[in-house]
């Protein structure tokens, strides 16, 4: 088994405070495939708990996203990568000056 390089997501927030994926979807690569958020919009960040949550993680998803400190701009989730199918989920940004949280609807795509 081998672990495929991440699967990289840039996360930014428009002008009116909305996320958006690029790309969306993310497609998965090779098995247990690190997907990787990266949210590079200032004055925002992932909360420390579900900024990644799979709408029906059967088996493909096992764990919850992780947030990775310091600066919690960057998530990560494992995608077992062993069905072929789209997954939607819902990633959540927190605006750190209200504490607002922000969702939005994107999809992954295993494609093995």
């Amino acid at each position: 088994m081998h672990t495929s390089n991440p699967s990289q997501v840039t996360v930014t927030v428009d002008a009116n405070g909305t996320p958006v994926c690029s790309p969306d979807p993310v497609r998965a690569r090779g098995r247990d495939a690190l997907l990787m958020f990266e949210l590079q919009t200032a004055g925002y960040v992932f909360p420390k708990d579900a900024a990644v949550v799979v709408s029906d993680p059967g088996s493909q998803f096992p764990q919850p996203s992780r947030t990775l400190p310091p600066h919690e701009t960057t998530a990560t989730l494992l995608d077992r990568n062993t069905e072929v199918g789209s997954f939607k989920y819902t990633l959540t940004v927190k605006h750190v000056a209200s504490g607002r949280l922000v969702p939005l609807d994107p999809t992954i795509q295993n494609d093995l």
